[in-house]
């Protein structure tokens, strides 16, 4: 049976939160231009700051703000309302003038119990059914996004994984499931390629795997999730039309702009 992706808006709402904890997921590269993924955890500053909080979609996002006019989106990758925390990982760049901005630094650094305003999610897209086949294609910015749309199409799913990420040699090379600790676990039916990162042409290598996969034997039965660099958005849409994939049948976003 086709899969279904509807989206739902949400109504504007800011919640002030605390930073409960963070973990180091996984680093790769050296100590001065390196990377690192960091899970904070985000509790409430105060009881029933997350009543009503819901974020039901694989990409759902919400915005964080860590200073005054400082801010930057991140994928909710889990939450408990009851418990009252939401779970972030937040891609941390060691080099100067990246795009980590305020935010990766003070997830890295900041104190426990330090301050953080969170708007949204503004809305949801939300996969139902179960697809024939998926193409779930991203960079560093989208693992977090990965991570939870391999969880939700569960064990079964079939397809192809396009990763250019920093962290590839250690998802590709390790001998447990995930070396990397970023909760990529790919079940035996999903084609992994793992892509080097060019940083003169980020998400260049995505593009060219996207233009190189077979056409889909139905195209209602593709599911395509492509997120990185804003420059994969035209040619990832350029393969929904080689393929005749409706647009408004995938998830193609750009996460950051060079």
């Amino acid at each position: 049976m086709p899969y279904d992706l509807t989206r739902h808006p949400f109504p504007p709402a800011a919640r002030r939160l605390t930073l409960a904890a963070r973990t180091v997921l996984a680093t790769a590269g050296d100590a001065a231009a390196g990377h690192a993924f960091v899970r904070v955890r985000l509790a409430e500053a105060q009881p029933g700051e997350l009543a009503g909080f819901i974020a039901p979609g694989g990409g759902d996002h919400v915005r964080v703000e860590v200073v005054e006019g400082a801010d930057r989106t991140e994928t909710v990758v889990a939450h408990s309302v009851e418990e009252g925390w939401i779970d972030l990982d937040i891609l941390v760049h060691s080099s100067a003038g990246s795009a980590s901005g305020v935010i990766g630094p003070w997830a890295a650094e900041a104190p426990i119990g330090s301050p953080a305003l969170m708007h949204g999610p503004k809305g949801s897209v939300v996969l139902t059914g179960a697809p024939g086949e998926v193409v779930l294609a991203g960079d560093d910015s989208a693992l977090p996004a990965v991570r939870r749309y391999l969880g939700m199409l569960g064990p079964s799913v079939t397809g192809h994984l396009l990763l250019e990420t920093h962290f590839g040699a250690a998802l590709a090379g390790g001998a447990q499931p995930d070396p990397a600790g970023l909760g990529l676990v790919p079940p035996p039916g999903l084609r992994v390629s793992i892509l080097r990162p060019d940083s003169s042409a980020p998400s260049a290598a995505l593009a060219e795997a996207l233009a190189a996969l077979p056409p889909p034997a139905d195209p209602l039965e593709r599911f395509v999730f492509a997120c990185g660099e804003q420059s994969l958005v035209a040619p990832a849409r350029a393969a929904l039309a080689n393929w005749g994939i409706d647009v408004e049948r995938a998830v193609i976003k750009g996460y950051w702009r060079r």
